[in-house]
């Protein structure tokens, strides 16, 4: 990724965020439910928000009060067509049949009760019921994550889209990391699902590093 491109990402992301702070309507508000009342676990929205194109698709939910990390609402679930990925996967679904869309995850993004990203992680395979990829087979693809033609909201789609761009380098880092930890594991039982191990890795963000980059 060269500094003009970072640049340009972190404009966008910061332009975004801007005008969603100017609506005075935060990024979780955005795609809550109708009434704007959040249902623990459901996913937001059903479907997912999925691009034609580029493949990539999202969703968001929240996890119980005890279950999310301090001062968080909720995140983003980011994804990748697998028809995209080529080589082996790392880990699939039981039985070689996901439960819904075939699907690898790049990441997630935890949302703060200011409506802010303040961290980016990974799961285990048994979270999203992914196609679980090697970091090195997902980073080549973030250039093309775009959701302009996710349908929704089109402020969520393009701060989503601007934000894998800039965090990019977090992203390929935390993906890495994952791989570290499941290489580190002993292998005596069904680890990827293994409903004890789920976020594998992660890293702390701040907006305010793409405010100073752009």
């Amino acid at each position: 990724m060269t500094p003009r491109e970072r640049r340009a990402a972190a404009q966008a992301l910061v332009a975004a965020t801007v005008r969603i702070a100017g609506e005075g309507v935060a990024l979780m508000t955005r795609v809550a439910p109708e009434g704007g009342a959040f249902v623990v676990w459901d996913h937001y929205p059903p479907d997912d928000a999925v691009d034609p194109d580029s493949g990539a698709r999202w969703f968001y939910h929240a996890h119980p009060p005890g279950e999310r990390e301090e001062g968080e609402h909720g995140h983003f679930h980011l994804f990748l067509d697998r028809t995209l990925l080529t080589g082996e996967p790392i880990a699939g679904p039981v039985g070689g049949v996901s439960t819904g869309a075939d699907v690898v995850h790049v990441a997630a993004i935890a949302i703060g009760m200011d409506g802010l990203p303040f961290r980016i992680f990974t799961v285990n395979r048994w979270v999203t019921d992914e196609w679980l990829y090697p970091a090195e087979a997902i980073a080549p693809l973030l250039p093309h994550f775009d959701l302009a033609g996710a349908g929704g909201d089109a402020l969520v789609n393009g701060w989503l889209t601007a934000a894998v761009a800039f965090f990019r380098p977090v992203i390929v880092d935390v993906l890495r990391a994952r791989d570290r930890t499941i290489a580190a594991w002993p292998r005596d039982g069904d680890d990827f699902e293994d409903r004890a191990r789920e976020v594998l890795s992660a890293a702390t963000i701040d907006i305010n590093d793409a405010a100073a980059f752009g």
